[in-house]
């Protein structure tokens, strides 16, 4: 499989100038090549979040067999950034809706993607790892970018693996005193401003990752009020997107 970064309409603001049209080139070249499963990923922020529903059919027209789409939280949203989610999203349905009568699928991964029943909780350190550029171990790429300059700091202690060959040398005992750290970073251990997660009805369909909601200042396990909203946007287009396309396939 081939994952490739693009956010769309929005690719020459929140990337290099000129990269729109290189990459689009590359989309056509990789979805005639056989043997290839192309994915796209896009993210959009409280900027651009205006053009989400229009930038994901530009690429379902390109013909693209699997789309996922991200909302970044590093910077807070306000009021009327989400409404205009919301409102992308409403769009984003009829979109999606209009190409499944056409064409029978739903390309858009992060909608259709199996996560399991129960409570989302964050993979890393448990059946991933990366290796920072400067050799380090980490459960996931995001802590080696979270911790830079943060060195110091008493989390980086409790999530950092130590260096590669430190770890290839003693890592049975450097994994059990490491990984019970990020074992704790499941939905039901997060709180919000307004109550903690576990307590919440939509905690099963709620996936927040711990570092991108940290990027944000907060500890890890801290949900801000504006990505506990944006969660609950995102979880009720979903059930509405799927109620619909139950009521398309029964005729």
């Amino acid at each position: 499989m081939v994952e490739l970064s693009f956010d769309g309409l929005f690719q020459d603001v929140q990337r290099k100038k000129g990269s729109f049209k290189k990459t689009v080139s590359s989309i056509k070249k990789l979805l005639n090549y056989p043997g290839i499963d192309l994915e796209v990923n896009s993210v959009f922020t409280h900027e651009t979040v205006g053009c989400l529903s229009e930038s994901i059919k530009f690429i379902m027209d390109l013909g693209v067999p699997g789309i996922n789409f991200s909302i970044s939280v590093i910077q807070p949203w306000n009021k009327n950034a989400l409404l205009k989610l919301e409102e992308e999203l409403k769009k984003l349905t009829k979109i999606i809706l209009s190409h499944y009568k056409k064409n029978g699928n739903v390309p858009i991964k992060t909608y259709t993607r199996d996560l399991g029943k129960g409570v989302y909780y964050c993979a890393a350190g448990k059946d991933r790892f990366t290796v920072s550029s400067d050799g380090g171990i980490w459960g996931c790429d995001l802590f080696a970018d979270y911790f830079k300059g943060k060195e110091k700091s008493p989390e980086y202690k409790k999530f950092y693996f130590g260096s590669l060959d430190t770890y290839i040398k003693n890592h049975e005992k450097i994994y059990h005193r490491i990984f019970p750290n990020y074992a704790r970073l499941s939905m039901d251990n997060f709180s919000t401003p307004n109550m903690k997660c576990f307590l919440c009805p939509e905690i099963e369909d709620c996936t927040v990752c711990p570092v991108n909601a940290a990027f944000s200042g907060g500890p890890f396990g801290w949900v801000p009020s504006y990505v506990c909203k944006i969660q609950k946007i995102k979880i009720r287009e979903k059930k509405t997107l799927e109620k619909e396309l139950q009521k398309t396939s029964s005729k």
